[in-house]
């Protein structure tokens, strides 16, 4: 594992001590076995043929598990996130990739590194995201893969987000639209921020990809232990947004105490 300096103001700045400030229950919750992106993962691995050889590089990479998922098909992994402690657990996971800590928008790579560079809910946190998905483009010699949540108002996780905002001050819920996880939702947005960064799409597909958990006590855990939710946790205290998300989780959980959050995701598959 290599670390490189994080820039100066740029997103890594912001997002990479939110999310790193928990990162075991990040990776235990977020990244564990039936967490979040399963699917996705699956279909962004058959879609862009990663498999043995295949050089990927993973923005946003977090803990790894979607390194791990691409190194366990045979494919060579590098991994890239502005959250120090999740780029640790990520290298426990796959000690074979190169994960760095660093900006999306400053690459750490010469061009064309890469046969596939992936962003799975990570270029809508980049302060320029054109910028961001160019130098994805830069490094990548074929595909850049795009995964960004969609049918927001259907989206358990948004209802989630909606019960806590008023726990958030009112500049950062300001600064999460351009900062945050539907920051490209809104429609067309992603598609003109592709062509600015000088990408097309090739493969366009919504992904079923919903977010469970064993119980109530491990959702909040999650919850609590978000980069987002972070910005809550600093502005009303951990109690409140605890006491928050467990009052939300109400409608999401089963007869059995399982938390079954309904979501979908865009994976666009972009060429130069």
């Amino acid at each position: 594992m290599e670390q490189e300096n994080q820039l100066a103001g740029g997103s890594a700045t912001r997002w990479g001590p939110l999310f790193g400030a928990r990162p075991r229950n990040w990776a235990e919750t977020w990244e564990g076995p039936t967490g979040w992106g399963t699917p996705v993962y699956e279909h962004v691995l058959d879609r862009a043929k990663i498999g043995p050889g295949t050089r990927v590089l993973d923005c946003g990479c977090g803990a790894g598990r979607f390194a791990r998922m691409a190194a366990d098909r045979g494919a060579a992994v590098a991994g890239v996130d502005a959250a120090a402690a999740l780029v640790e657990i990520a290298a426990e996971r796959t000690p074979e990739g190169d994960f760095r800590v660093g900006e999306l928008e400053a690459l750490p790579w010469p061009d064309g590194a890469f046969d596939v560079v992936t962003g799975f809910a990570s270029f809508q946190f980049a302060a320029d995201k054109a910028r961001a998905l160019a130098e994805a483009r830069r490094v990548s010699r074929r595909h850049v893969v795009v995964v960004i949540p969609t049918r927001v108002p259907e989206s358990g996780l948004a209802q989630m987000f909606r019960s806590l905002m008023p726990l958030f001050t009112a500049e950062a819920l300001d600064s999460m639209k351009q900062s945050g996880i539907f920051a490209l939702s809104e429609p067309g947005k992603l598609e003109e921020v592709l062509a600015v960064a000088g990408l097309s799409a090739l493969d366009d597909d919504e992904v079923d990809c919903q977010v469970s958990f064993e119980d109530s006590d491990t959702a909040v855990l999650a919850f609590v232990g978000a980069g987002p939710t972070a910005l809550a946790v600093r502005h009303s205290g951990e109690e409140a947004v605890a006491e928050g998300v467990r009052g939300a989780l109400g409608a999401f959980t089963d007869p059995e105490g399982r938390v079954k959050l309904p979501a979908w995701y865009r994976a666009v598959i972009a060429e130069a």
